[in-house]
């Protein structure tokens, strides 16, 4: 009870603050859809990701780690008219100091066994058919768009994999209209052939905004609705493998004020978790999750406060330290937890196709109990973990041609 008396002090002090459109990693506009592509134009664009992430973690949670890279994509983009665009190149991953990277499916969630290795680089072949069926519906092939994170609430989406994993890739339908938002995708993760080694997997992803405006410019009414599902299967593989389905379903509201250049939301998410199988990937058929936030926004910095309370929760694609298992102390899960979570992020125009971000993560977990097989009791009072990340985003077009 302490602890909610001090999230919602903190709502109710923050609340008199006051959304401008969010920014950085939570951007909603199409690509291409602001501008006019003229039919026949061939251009080499240049997308950089250059990026120092330094992760500070404590505990019997996770692993802390850094990552010091970059993810280069050259690709030639060639419009057939103001609708159809096809681009296609190369997405190479660097890690600063490594030198051997396994061939395996970055961000996978059950663990890969992996078999080949490339050297040097981590390299991808990168190609993108965009349909732009309106001016606010979009349709791609092959290579998606998450540089948003999809705007999935923190607890199910880690920002880290808008510049450190592998392109998601498959098929993505968007809908940006005044008062709704869609976001549908299937990235498909692993294909197999017959007696292959591994399983076929794919992580289909939606996230769907109802807006109300209940005070024209001045206060606003979103219900997001979040969804992610992953599946782990095949058929005639080499070894005996088992079927399963993970999901996360984030269901919530959120109110938002503006005034002049500030804007502050208040919001919760209820976060559930289902697994459909059977397997020992994970300790936890069920779960669920509160997430009770409040964000503020002045231009382009951008803070959220955040409370998190779980039981026998696992997050697809989050952060460790949203699911109620350890992932590096084997067999350890952990009871009823809550943490306090901040984040803050700060965006730097350079200027056209050029932008510097840096973000901040804090994760101050509460008394922590837990239970290990042969093991006796794992009882913490808490502990503080925390992240930052500076990334330099270059993303430039040259006209070669026009036909």
């Amino acid at each position: 009870m302490k602890h909610y008396a001090v999230f919602v002090f903190m709502v109710v002090f923050t609340s008199v603050l006051p959304l401008e459109a969010q920014f950085c990693f939570s951007d909603t506009s199409f690509e291409n859809g602001d501008t006019t592509i003229e039919k026949g134009s061939l251009l080499f664009r240049i997308a950089d990701k250059s990026f120092f992430v330094d992760n500070e973690y404590t505990g019997e949670k996770t692993y802390g780690y850094s990552l010091p890279g970059f993810r280069l994509t050259p690709t030639l983009f060639y419009a057939l008219n103001e609708k159809i665009s096809l681009e296609a190149g190369v997405s190479m991953l660097r890690y600063h100091g490594a030198n051997r990277y396994p061939c395996v499916i970055y961000s996978y969630f059950p663990t890969w066994q992996s078999y080949q290795f490339l050297s040097g680089l981590h390299l991808m072949p990168y190609f993108r058919a965009l349909w732009n069926i309106s001016p606010t519906m979009q349709l791609a092939f092959g290579n998606i768009d998450n540089r948003n994170s999809h705007l999935l609430p923190e607890p199910l989406y880690n920002v880290e994999h808008t510049f450190s994993s592998d392109p998601e890739a498959g098929v993505q339908f968007r809908l940006n209209k005044p008062h709704q938002y869609l976001d549908v995708w299937l990235n498909w993760q692993s294909f197999v052939f017959a007696n292959d080694i591994h399983q076929e997997t794919f992580t289909l992803g939606a996230n769907w905004q109802t807006k109300f405006d209940l005070v024209k410019e001045k206060l606003r009414l979103v219900i997001p609705v979040s969804l992610i599902v992953q599946h782990l299967g095949g058929e005639n593989l080499s070894g005996d493998f088992s079927v399963c389905t993970w999901s996360n379903i984030a269901a919530g509201m959120r109110f938002d004020f503006k005034h002049n250049r500030l804007i502050s939301s208040i919001g919760a998410d209820y976060l559930y978790y289902n697994q459909a199988g059977e397997t020992d990937i994970v300790p936890f058929e069920n779960g669920q999750a509160a997430y009770p936030y409040i964000e503020l926004v002045y231009k382009q910095f951008k803070i959220k406060f955040a409370y998190y309370d779980s039981e026998d929760f696992v997050s697809l694609l989050g952060s460790p330290h949203f699911c109620n298992f350890s992932t590096n102390t084997p067999d350890l899960v952990f009871d009823r937890s809550n943490q306090f979570y901040i984040r803050g992020t700060y965006r730097y125009d350079i200027c056209n196709g050029c932008c510097f971000d840096a973000y901040f993560q804090l994760f101050r977990q509460n008394h922590l109990t837990g239970d290990r097989p042969g093991f006796e009791k794992v009882i913490r009072d808490g502990f503080t973990s925390f992240s930052f990340g500076i990334i330099l985003n270059i993303d430039h077009s040259i006209l070669l041609k026009r036909f």
